[in-house]
């Protein structure tokens, strides 16, 4: 068991400091080992039920959005206690279920958020020594496998009528968030070590908005914001940034108000913009083969980019635009030219990446969603439903192919993980861990 976890922790260093996940059998933050939703491991269990191939269960102390990551025999997630006002990280035993150490920064001081955004809906990251987590206003805090802390940075206040829902990642040697929404919003880099401020970039920039949204971009710039606005409901980005390998370099590209841009990793360098984007950005970009593709949320524009450009890239690098698009809130999977994500009424699309063409769309069970969908190195995806309801099913750009539904009757606003051979679900009421179950004569 130790080979295998020394053998885990070299794979995952080597997928912290590049895009690609290779063989990797952890899901070490938001989206997985490359935070594209996509992993390795093969194999994992396609049917279950309260009843059926459960590995384990354990109860939560009160609902929470954020999804869970592995490393190893553990397993993180960030959880609100709201009677002592503590936003906590807890630690479990990926075998058992059994909790290993729980810690917590207080903070009771108001902050806003909407009735279903809970604090603490952003997921934790980790680089298999330490594991950070943002806790929105209460700051970003990391700790060590064992449960000390070894720095805590507060960023300053986040303010929206809706909360917050970005996770940060991780590049080489720094831990990467994107701050906000509201009147506070930034971009920040800091020494995943030591916590300090490596670069800091903002990216409430007002020309460059209004810019990006003037008719030449196919937006509207009479529907730029006030500054009182710009913390409710009209305008924010919740999604966690990607990284894209292009032209022989990596970029870091976040999907922000009306715009999606490319920054340095190493420096926060702006290298490109793409204007005509959504006010609301809710799902996280996806990238496929250089690609990238920015769906907008409640009926903003959606479009896709081709990376690697520089300065204003809007006339020379979009591929195509939507300037009214399908509400999205959860991530979608780009797989052989093709996206795979669900609306938030429930109805799952199939998308060409080129065109942004829609191939076909079918409702999915268990109804309406906010959740990410899942891919397996098998070719397996899964997409979790509010109700705790799992479509599983293969991509197929011409029809939905649909291997199980396996519903467990709990609300969620969590996404599948999938690692090793578990698959793990979080839910409003519990933590639940699915694997195959052998029998003992087998």
């Amino acid at each position: 068991m130790k080979d295998l976890c020394a053998a885990a922790m070299v794979l995952c260093f080597a997928s912290a400091a590049s895009p690609s996940f290779g063989d990797n059998p952890n899901w070490p933050q938001w989206r997985g080992p490359a935070g594209s939703g996509a992993t390795s491991t093969v194999d994992v269990v396609t049917q279950w039920g309260p009843d059926q191939n459960v590995k384990w269960r354990i109860d939560l102390p009160e609902a929470g959005n954020s999804t869970p990551i592995v490393w190893g025999d553990r397993v993180f997630f960030t959880q609100p206690l709201s009677e002592t006002k503590q936003r906590s990280l807890f630690c479990v035993d990926r075998k058992t279920g059994r909790e290993i150490w729980r810690r917590g920064v207080k903070y009771d001081k108001p902050e806003t958020s909407h009735k279903t955004n809970p604090y603490c809906s952003a997921s934790p990251v980790t680089d298999g020594e330490r594991v950070m987590a943002w806790f929105g206003s209460a700051g970003l805090v990391c700790w060590d496998f064992d449960g000390n802390e070894l720095w805590r940075r507060e960023l300053g206040t986040q303010e929206h009528m809706w909360g917050y829902g970005s996770s940060p990642i991780l590049y080489e040697d720094l831990c990467i968030l994107l701050f906000g929404p509201g009147n506070n919003e930034f971009m920040i880099a800091v020494d995943k070590t030591t916590g300090e401020t490596r670069w800091k970039r903002d990216t409430l920039d007002d020309e460059t908005e209004r810019a990006l949204s003037g008719p030449e971009n196919d937006g509207n710039a009479n529907d730029f914001t006030s500054e009182k606005e710009r913390s409710e409901r009209l305008r924010g980005a919740w999604n966690t940034p990607i990284l894209v390998e292009v032209d022989g370099h990596v970029e870091l590209v976040a999907m922000l108000p009306r715009r999606v841009s490319g920054f340095n990793p190493l420096t926060g360098e702006r290298l490109w913009t793409c204007g005509g984007g959504a006010p609301l950005a809710y799902a996280s970009p996806i990238e496929s083969d250089g690609v990238v593709v920015a769906l907008g949320g409640y009926n903003g524009a959606s479009m896709a980019v081709r990376a690697g450009g520089r300065g204003d890239v809007t006339q020379t690098h979009r591929i195509w635009h939507k300037p009214q698009d399908t509400g999205w809130l959860g991530t979608g999977v780009a797989d052989d030219g093709s996206i795979y994500i669900c609306n938030a009424g429930g109805v799952l699309s199939c998308i060409d990446v080129q065109t942004g063409e829609e191939l076909w769309k079918a409702r999915s069970g268990g109804g309406g969603t906010w959740s990410s969908i899942t891919q397996t190195g098998d070719g397996r995806m899964f997409l979790l439903t509010k109700s705790g309801t799992t479509t599983v099913f293969t991509p197929n750009p011409k029809k939905l192919e649909q291997i199980a539904e396996n519903a467990l009757d709990e609300n969620t606003n969590a996404s599948v993980v999938a690692a090793g051979n578990d698959i793990l679900i979080r839910t409003d009421k519990a933590l639940w861990c699915f694997a195959e179950q052998v029998s003992d004569s087998e």
